[in-house]
This record gives structure tokens, sequence and C-alpha cells, in this order.
């Protein structure tokens, strides 16, 4: 997905829609192609390169939440449902069955080739993990998508906490993690929740991922905690990259890898998940910079930022404690913007 001439579906049973978002994005430079159901969009998905597919969700027979379901596994395929069914639980619903954005109608035309940039950039890799699944036992979890597939490509759902405390897992495969380590991973050092809401959701998800074939997934480390069993693949279609950031003083000097996930002060490497490294990687090329809440967002979990969501937070508070013994290295918090890496 890539290129001023990327190829967009723009699947709507309503004619003078279609024209009108043809027209606009022709003229900014895609080549645009028109459907008025699934199964034309099946056809024409068949036939051509397509990049994004901007989808209805009132469609005669498939409705668009199902379509978008049945493309959820195309990593080369991004997703915007655009529907006249604004309400928020119409986006959840949206963004749950697979949708990489949601624009309720009518949709600005300035808006729309705003999030078909952003949705392209996203899928270029960047340093986001939105290039990363992680696979175990026949499993498959997409970082972006936020979503649970089987071998056959069947979702099951998580909630969000189910799904902070299996990201923790897979970020830490075949190591105990402490009811603490995997609050703290999941959510931040500012979450109340008890030991208990911990194994609640552990035991929902070993309910949720257990086969007659997997075996112990995850096994209950008596006084310690759990340990997450399956070797996990760690799949990223981005291309290889380092970035490098030298300080005047060279204890500070940080080295990142992201394409390895891997990130160094001083010689000296962190121990850091994906989306720390990735974060990591959006401060200092900031180069000083405040970033936004909504940038970060976009390039480490690759969505959207909304006032709720809490993730960058909790992303940026772990990256702080393991940047804590390095006093020339800090990331402030820019009141009402987000935050900014500080080397001195």
């Amino acid at each position: 997905m890539a290129g001023p001439r990327a190829k967009i579906l723009v699947v709507d049973d309503e004619p003078s829609v279609r024209a009108a978002i043809s027209e606009y994005l022709s003229r900014e430079g895609y080549q645009v192609l028109e459907a008025g159901d699934g199964v034309s969009m099946r056809r024409i998905l068949d036939e051509n390169d397509i990049a994004i597919v901007l989808l209805d969700v009132m469609l005669p027979g498939e409705d668009g939440l199902s379509l978008a379901q049945s493309l959820a596994h195309r990593d080369d395929i991004g997703v915007i449902i655009i529907s006249a069914l604004g309400a928020e639980a119409d986006r959840i619903a949206g963004l749950e069955f697979g949708a990489d954005d949601y624009l309720p109608k009518p949709v600005s035309p300035r808006e729309l080739l705003a999030r078909v940039r952003a949705l392209q950039r996203r899928y270029k890799g960047a340093t986001s993990p939105g290039g990363l699944q992680f696979e175990f036992s026949g499993w498959r979890l997409d970082a972006v998508r936020r979503t649970l597939r089987d071998a056959r490509g069947v979702l099951t759902s998580l909630s969000d906490g189910e799904f902070g405390i299996l990201l923790a897992f897979v970020e830490h495969p075949q190591r105990v993690l402490t009811r603490d380590e995997l609050l703290v991973l999941a959510r931040g050092n500012e979450s109340d929740a008890f030991d208990r809401a911990i194994d609640t959701q552990v035991s929902r998800i070993r309910h949720k991922i257990h086969t007659p074939t997997s075996g112990e997934v995850i096994k209950t480390m008596r006084g310690e905690g759990y340990m997450f069993m399956p070797a996990v693949t760690v799949l990223t279609t981005r291309e290889p990259e380092a970035h490098r950031i030298l300080p005047s003083a060279r204890e500070n000097a940080i080295l990142i890898d992201a394409n390895k996930g891997e990130a160094s002060v001083g010689g000296i490497a962190l121990d850091l998940t994906y989306s720390e490294v990735s974060l990591l990687a959006a401060l200092f090329e900031a180069e000083g910079s405040a970033v936004s809440k909504d940038m970060l967002s976009r390039q480490v979990l690759g969505r959207p930022w909304q006032a709720f969501d809490r993730s960058v937070d909790v992303h940026v508070s772990n990256l702080r404690n393991k940047l804590a013994s390095y006093p020339g290295i800090a990331i402030t918090t820019v009141r009402r913007v987000g935050y900014k890496l500080v080397i001195g």
C-alpha cells in the first residue's frame, strides 16, 4: 500500500456517493474503482491491486460489517468504513469487525483524504507495531486491529483488559511475569486494579485460546505469577531500518533498531517491548519537539487517539520507568499536547 497512484475501491449502493468520493480522490491522484455490493467488491479485489477499501455498512446482500470482517486478515488492504450509522456503538462495532477507521456520513472530503493518507502511512510500516503481528500455537494477535484469530482465521473477541494482558504475554514469552508486572504492562503504573482482576482475566484468556492440541498455554507459577509457554513468532512487513541519535554525553547515546524491536543507551541494551521501542523512536525523531497523543497513537499503536484511550499514557509511563536510571534522558509531558523527549 504505497505510492500516490494507489488504487482505492469505493463500496456504496448509492451511485451519487460513489461518484462524489471518486471525483474528489481522483483529483488528488488516486485511482478509484467503484462497487455497489459485496459481490462486485470481491470481483474487483480479485482483479486489481487495491490499497484501501472505503466501505458502507448498509449494502444490499452482505452488509459492510461482514465484508470488513472478511478483509481483516488481509495485511495488504486497509478498510475505512463510511456510514450513516455514526453512533458510538456503531463505530466500535465497525472497528471490532476489522475496519482500520470509521467515518460517519456526511463525510468531509478533506477529512476523508487525511484519513486515507494516514492509513497509507500506517501500512508502510514506519516505526509502529502496525506492521507487527504475533503468532503462537496457531493463533495470530494483531497489535493494530487488536484482534485475535485462530488458524482458520476465525475472530475471537477480547476485552480491552484481556487484549492488554495477552499483548504483555506475547511480548514477554517464556518468562515469569508477576501480577504487578502484568498490571503495569497492560494498564500502567496508575492502575488501581487488584490482583484478583488479573487472575480473572488470565482465566478468561486461557479459556478463549485453549484447544485440544495447545497444551498448557499460560502456566501458573506458584508464589510468583504466570508464564506464557508457547514460542512466539513476530511477523513484520517493515523494511530493516536503524535510527541513531548521539547527544553530547556519550553515556546517553541512543541506538534504536525499529525493525528488530531493540534499543540501547550508551551501548547497554534496554529491556523494552516492541511498542516501547516504537514510542522511543517516534519521540526522538521529533528532534526535541512535542509529539501529540494522536500522532503517537497512530505511529505506535496504528490507530487514532481518543480522549478515553490511555494506551499511549500507559506506554509512556512504562518507558519513563525504564529510562529512569539515565538522568540525562527524560520524557516530559506537554500539557494539552502530548509528550517530548529531552536529552541533556
